[in-house]
C-alpha cells in the first residue's frame, strides 16, 4: 500500500511546514503580546524571539537532514554523503541539547512548580537519546565504509 518512506518524507513535510508557522508568526505574535500584557518583562521580547528561531532553525535542520538520510538509505555510493548529512543532525541536536540544558540551568533553581522543568528534562532525555541513536548510526556508517574500501581493495589485489 504505503511504502514507509514515503509516508515519512510526508511526515517530515508537514512538520516543517508546522514549524515555520511556529517560527515566523505564532512564538513572535506570542511574545509581542506578552511584552504588551507585561511591560516589565517586556526587554526579554527580542532574546526570547531571537531564541526559539534558532531552536526552530536547527530543527528545520534536523528534519531536512533526516530526509536526506531516507533518501540514500540503501545507496550503497551515496554512504559518505549520509555520513555528512547524519553529522549535520548531530550538530544540530547538539545545540538543541545544549539550549535545553542552560535554559534547566536557569530555571530549576527559580521555579516553584516541578510540572515545566520536569517537562523540559524528559524533552531532554528525548533529545539526548536522539543524539545519540544518530551517533550510532553515524558510527555504523563509517564501519561501513572502511569495510567497503577493505573489500575493494581487497578484490583489486586478486
Amino acid at each position: 500500500m504505503f511504502k514507509p518512506k514515503v509516508l515519512l518524507k510526508v511526515a517530515l513535510a508537514i512538520f516543517f511546514f508546522l514549524i515555520l508557522v511556529l517560527q515566523f508568526f505564532s512564538f513572535p505574535g506570542k511574545f509581542r503580546f506578552e511584552a504588551e500584557q507585561h511591560p516589565d518583562t517586556a526587554n526579554l521580547r527580542w532574546p526570547l524571539t531571537f531564541l526559539f528561531i534558532g531552536i526552530f532553525g536547527a530543527v528545520e535542520i534536523l528534519i531536512v537532514t533526516v530526509w536526506k538520510v531516507i533518501t540514500n538509505l540503501g545507496v550503497k555510493e551515496k554512504t559518505q554523503n549520509t555520513i555528512n548529512w547524519v553529522k549535520a543532525s548531530i550538530a544540530a541536536l547538539w545545540f538543541i541539547w545544549t539550549v535545553i540544558a542552560l535554559l534547566l540551568a536557569w530555571l530549576l533553581p527559580q521555579a516553584d512548580d516541578p510540572g515545566f522543568p520536569f517537562l523540559m528534562i524528559v524533552i531532554e532525555i528525548a533529545v539526548s537519546i536522539i543524539g545519540l541513536l544518530f551517533m550510532v548510526y553515524r558510527d555504523h556508517l563509517s564501519m561501513k565504509v572502511i569495510q567497503d574500501k577493505e573489500t575493494t581493495l581487497r578484490n583489486n589485489d586478486e
